[in-house]
């Protein structure tokens, strides 16, 4: 009995024995290396140490740092194509401290996800200062407590 040459091709071995490089493989690699594990891309000019927050429909990348003096947290907000939605000083929801630097680690999967509220892994909120009255009311509101307006 003959033995049957190898085929070439995408899927196939070659006659060394390796399977050769397919065009639509090495796009799925190149693809897959840079959505990273989260399955999300990250726009250029989002550091890499910002956290991707999955919403309902859509996610945002969210990063804050403590400034001046480490008595102010100031977070970043960019959506999936890397706009800017929020960028500037925000305030613990509870009334409490400002996080320490150990402490502003963001929840990637919070329970009410938005773009404006930046939830904590040990379950503390922050909130825009900018805007810190109506996002509290909505806080209150999402999580069934009396609110001034809503």
């Amino acid at each position: 009995m003959r033995a049957r040459p190898a085929k070439r091709g995408c899927g196939t071995a070659a006659v060394s024995g390796a399977a050769p490089c397919c065009p639509a493989r090495l796009a799925l690699v190149v693809w897959l290396a840079a959505i990273g594990c989260g399955g999300v891309a990250r726009p250029e000019g989002v550091p890499q140490d910002a956290t991707y927050v999955a919403g309902v429909k859509v996610g945002w990348w969210q990063d804050c740092r403590l400034e001046t003096g480490e008595s102010a947290v100031r977070c970043k907000v960019w959506n999936q194509r890397g706009l800017v939605l929020e960028d500037g000083y925000f305030l613990p929801y509870d009334g409490g401290p400002q996080p320490t630097a150990t402490e502003l680690k963001i929840d990637a999967e919070p329970k009410f996800p938005g773009s404006d509220l930046v939830y904590l892994v040990d379950g503390r909120i922050l909130l825009p200062e900018s805007r810190f009255g109506k996002m509290k009311d909505f806080v209150d509101w999402s999580y069934g407590k009396p609110s001034r307006h809503w």
